[in-house]
């Protein structure tokens, strides 16, 4: 049997993809020759992003805004949701050392899944949702604009 530090990034890999695909804890480490110990730490660091992906390592540019700059940006946002890219944007560089541009913003917030407006997907089989002259795919899903 083989600890956690000895298993080859193969195994790593078998053992995250046995798990995530439905494997128990007990079944992983017959199927991947390794300790159960080592099964539960290799899961739990995948699983909670203390391993990086090798590929990606530090590759691109870096980002605009940090962890930091999103969390405020965050704050911005949820202080007024009706405010423009352009004023988030001028909230953002004031008092800032590094500015960003309205772009920059506007793909942080769709990255962050901050939108203003949320599609409402309703049951299709009901017709209470549907207009009287409404054609049947055009009925299925309503934007919720209030």
């Amino acid at each position: 049997m083989q600890k956690r530090s000895d298993l080859s990034d193969v195994q790593k890999g078998m053992i995250i993809g046995f798990r995530a695909k439905g494997g128990s804890i007990s079944e992983t480490p017959n199927f991947v020759n390794c300790s159960r110990a080592a099964v539960v730490k290799v899961y739990r660091a995948w699983h909670y992003g203390t391993i990086q992906n090798q590929r990606r390592g530090t590759c691109g540019a870096p980002r605009a805004i940090e962890d930091r700059g999103e969390r405020r940006l965050r704050r911005c946002f949820r202080a007024n949701r009706r405010a423009t890219v352009g004023q988030l944007a001028a909230q953002m560089n004031q008092g800032a050392t590094k500015s960003v541009s309205s772009t920059t913003v506007q793909r942080t917030l769709l990255r962050m899944d901050l939108r203003s407006r949320h599609l409402v997907i309703f049951p299709q089989n009901d017709g209470i949702y549907q207009k009287d002259n409404a054609r049947c795919h055009t009925a299925r899903s309503v934007c919720a604009w209030f």
